[in-house]
């Protein structure tokens, strides 16, 4: 073998090796709440998630995995097709069930509900200014909205009052 190939090929196993991180941006379809993140993607086709939302600052930390390669992708090399889920516990004691479709090259659409029926549209790209437009989208998307409820071990604090559940129930 040519020494410059196999030198080429030698320094890029790290590049290979240690995967890749991409940007995570999201929204509550019905509350004024967005979430920002990375998602480390690994060789095994999934990738650590975390993510936290604002403006109630709730954190997300889980693992998605890719489940649908088409044939194309083993071709062309690009993700386009490629579908995958998603699971994530939140800080506030939610847990969060997605699905993902890769639309091309590192740009992902899903969507995700809580354990708590609440719909999350999100989006994962590669790109910081794709990214941080899609973020902005969202923002204004979701701005009039009501604020997000959250749960808290057997408790629901809705707008800034707690709320034992086993008394209203």
């Amino acid at each position: 073998m040519n020494k410059k190939i196999l030198a080429l090929l030698i320094a890029a196993v790290p590049l290979f090796a240690a995967g890749c991180t991409a940007n995570v941006v999201g929204k509550y379809d019905d509350y004024n709440e967005i979430f920002t993140g990375n998602i480390d993607l690994d060789m095994a086709g999934g990738g650590y998630i975390e993510v936290i939302s604002e403006p109630s600052k709730i954190k997300c930390k889980g693992y998605g995995q890719l489940t649908y390669v088409p044939l194309s992708s083993h071709f062309t090399g690009m993700c386009k097709g490629q579908r995958g889920i998603a699971e994530l516990t939140c800080s506030d004691g939610r847990n969060v069930s997605g699905e993902w479709v890769c639309k091309k090259f590192v740009e992902i659409e899903g969507s995700a509900i809580t354990d708590a029926n609440e719909n999350i549209t999100f989006y994962i790209e590669k790109s910081d200014k794709k990214a941080q437009a899609k973020k902005e989208l969202y923002i204004q998307e979701t701005k009039d909205k009501p604020p997000l409820g959250y749960k808290l071990k057997g408790n629901r604090k809705l707008y800034n009052q707690n709320y034992n559940v086993n008394e209203l129930l």
